[in-house]
């Protein structure tokens, strides 16, 4: 969004600014410069503007430039509230908006996020999906119930519960079905987060009541006074969890409570959690009112244990209370976790050792300071196999400081990859420092995947020439060519296979950097691998740098892969959308996807159509087909009693042609009893079709003779006469 508003801005102002001397605008101008500059937008841009819920204006201006995932633009809209987008989307007339799956559990989201008016119009146009499975199949409108949105009002009222709406959670209550109570305990969310007037509704209404787990959570997010109502109406259940869960969240007046009206609820761990978590009051006071009046009944040295803690007043207040707790495991921890003033105090205080894991720990979180101190005080956990173990992750999550004072405090000790680990994490300075000071390179494994690459080594400007702007600094260049002298090969082969790693993790920056001095490709497999992992960006990047995207397929990989924004992108580069083979493809594989290719593509014929509506079911693409199509469609489904393609159509379509009319109304009497039956149950009230039944009606009317009765009841009153 943020893209697309300053892209827009400036247009603005461009025109303002410089046409102002003629008097006018010229909006259309500005809408072709605003086209020129923009392109297209990736889908996330749609999603964006529908969850800030901008002007409709706004939303058709990106929604022209975009291959939507309707599913995500909706869940976007509902979790904002925005009922204009809405009514946008759904009032689209060019069937280019939203299906009706992708409202489906709509209504459960309006309900987290606490917008009554959505979910009143999400619950008018839908339908608790444990109702919709309890009506039977050939009940009398089933098959249009089947097209309404579909959400568990059950669901939908745990979660307004649990998120504290009370006026959502009185509507839905009044508006559910009894079929959704099955997985409905809104009152156990309630009390767990805290929301004690909608616990207390919900006890009025219906005698709700909760879990011992919805007590504990309550208890853990420090709700007293939820606590407290459930205790006086006798509604409370304790557990030792509950006490445990409070204080290792710190929360001393919960504590406190519960010692003093459920002191059963009291364990030992609640102590160490407390300790653990560096809630120190709450520990000394469980410590003092409780352990030391209790500590004969433990049992073993596991029921009093306390958990290492990550602050040193946390740690010195367990070696006060409980001497000796801590060993090499806690040690380590320490070390991964950079704490000097914990490892120097306890090292004092009780000379604690290290696990050989220590320096590995330490190195690979950057604790430089921590190496140096254990190589001075313990040297022995430097162990030479484990030299390989300390660099490599090191140089992964680029900690070049530390990958220098490895290299140059200890004595080599084989071979590493640790230049592949920086390159493959896009850290260029540990590379390069590794490039200069060490003779690793890369595995034969690298070496081989990157045969199909070339680096020039232009690192001298005349070389380079105009087209590339120069991003190595004058230190990394001086570094390059002297190296570049004495071991090309070397130089040639490592930047090689940085270049393979960047194209292959998509790290433009990187590549950016190496193509300085020129990147050549030998195949285009790297392009390939790109649409395969639907790296837009990385495709973005081949083409504004001069690599050609030409490879015949590729639309076609793209489809098969399902990835929208690739088959969007290439799409505008060269590659037409022109077979409705890629449409029966995507449709296997990503309904966005197929849903595009259909509304850029060339025009849906029956035979596709009926592949995709009839066979696939994809209902909603017969908006894609003309009339005449239709009118086929609807043939066939009534010969394979298909009810719900024929619903939809006659529903949807106004069909206009008096020949089309005719040849549906005059094959529905062909069809099987059960059919004509369920059609003139279910098709009669529908306002688009009324047309199927007007010259049935004047027959029938005409059989009814003087009793004005249809031929079927006058049939049944003969048989009552008889």
């Amino acid at each position: 969004m943020k893209q697309t508003q300053c892209v827009r801005t400036a247009t603005w102002v461009v025109c303002k600014d410089r046409l102002s001397t003629t008097g006018g605008w010229l909006p259309h101008v500005m809408r072709y410069v605003d086209d020129y500059l923009t392109g297209s937008l990736s889908n996330e841009a749609f999603t964006a503007a529908c969850e800030a819920g901008v002007s409709e204006h706004t939303l058709e201006y990106i929604f022209r430039k975009t291959a939507p995932i309707w599913k995500d633009a909706v869940y976007e809209v509902v979790r904002g509230g925005h009922m204009h987008v809405l009514r946008w989307m759904t009032g689209r007339e060019d069937g280019r908006g939203p299906w009706k799956a992708d409202f489906d559990n709509m209504l459960e989201t309006a309900a987290t996020h606490g917008h009554l008016d959505v979910v009143k119009w999400l619950f008018e146009r839908g339908i608790d999906s444990h109702t919709l499975e309890e009506t039977g199949k050939n009940s009398s409108g089933y098959i249009e119930k089947c097209w309404l949105y579909k959400f568990c009002t059950g669901d939908a009222l745990n979660r307004a519960a649990g998120q504290g709406h009370l006026e959502v959670v009185k509507w839905i209550y009044g508006a559910r079905t009894d079929t959704c109570n099955m997985d409905c305990s809104p009152v156990n969310k309630a009390v767990a987060n805290g929301h004690v007037a909608i616990a207390q509704w919900l006890h009025s209404v219906n005698d709700e009541r909760c879990s011992a787990e919805a007590i504990n959570d309550a208890a853990k997010n420090g709700h007293l006074e939820v606590l407290q109502w459930m205790d006086a109406n006798h509604l409370f259940t304790c557990t030792t969890a509950t006490m445990s869960q409070a204080a290792g969240k710190g929360h001393l007046e919960v504590v406190k409570w519960l010692h003093r009206v459920h002191p059963e609820c009291y364990s030992h761990q609640a102590m160490g959690l407390a300790a653990r978590n560096v809630h120190l009051e709450v520990a000394e006071w469980l410590y003092e009112n409780m352990y030391r009046k209790c500590q004969d009944s433990a049992k073993s040295k596991s029921d009093v244990y306390v958990a290492m803690s990550w602050r040193l007043d946390a740690v010195k207040w367990v070696h006060e209370h409980f001497p000796r707790s801590y060993g090499w495991y806690e040690m380590d921890e320490a070390a991964r976790n950079g704490q000097m003033d914990i490892i120097t105090w306890v090292h004092e205080n009780q000379k604690v050792g290290f696990g050989s894991f220590a320096p590995i720990y330490a190195a690979r979180n950057g604790h430089l300071e921590v190496l140096k101190w254990l190589h001075t005080h313990h040297p022995d956990a430097f162990e030479p196999r484990l030299f390989k173990n300390t660099i490599n992750p090191a140089a992964e999550n680029g900690h070049l400081d530390v990958v220098r004072w490895l290299h140059e405090n200890l004595p080599e000790r084989g071979p590493t990859h640790a230049m592949y680990y920086a390159a493959t994490e896009g850290h260029l300075e540990t590379f390069l420092y590794l490039l200069e000071h060490r003779s690793d390179g890369f595995s034969s494994d690298v070496f081989h995947d990157a045969r199909d690459i070339q680096v020039l080594c232009h690192f001298n400007s005349d070389d380079r020439g105009d087209r590339r702007s120069n991003q190595a600094t004058s230190d990394q260049l001086k570094m390059l060519q002297t190296l570049f002298e004495r071991r090309p090969a070397f130089v040639q082969d490592c930047l090689r296979n940085l270049t393979y790693i960047a194209c292959s993790t998509g790290n433009i920056a990187i590549l950016d950097w190496v193509n300085q001095f020129v990147i050549k490709l030998i195949s285009t497999e790297h392009i390939r691998d790109a649409v395969g992992r639907g790296d837009v960006k990385m495709l973005k990047w081949f083409s504004e740098n001069g690599f050609e995207i030409t490879d015949p397929d590729l639309l076609e990989m793209a489809v098969e892969d399902g990835d929208l924004e690739v088959v969007h992108w290439l799409s505008g580069h060269g590659y037409a959308v022109d077979s409705l083979e890629s449409v029966k493809i995507a449709a296997k594989n990503d309904i966005p996807t197929m849903r595009w290719l259909l509304e850029h593509g060339p025009p849906l014929d029956l035979s596709t159509a009926t592949t995709l509506v009839l066979e696939n079911r994809h209902i909603e693409i017969a908006w894609w087909v003309s009339e005449d199509a239709r009118k086929d469609l609807v043939l066939e489904a009534l010969r394979k009693n298909d009810r719900e393609v024929v619903w939809w159509i006659l529903a949807h379509t106004q069909f206009q042609d008096e020949n089309t009319q005719r040849s549906i109304r005059d094959d529905i009497p062909r069809c099987s009893k059960d059919v004509q039956q369920w059609f003139e149950e279910n098709m009669s009230e529908v306002e688009a079709c009324r047309w199927c039944f007007s010259m049935t009606t004047k027959r029938q009317n005409g059989e009814s003779g003087a009793t004005g009765l249809p031929s079927s009841k006058r049939r049944r009153s003969d048989e009552k006469l008889v």
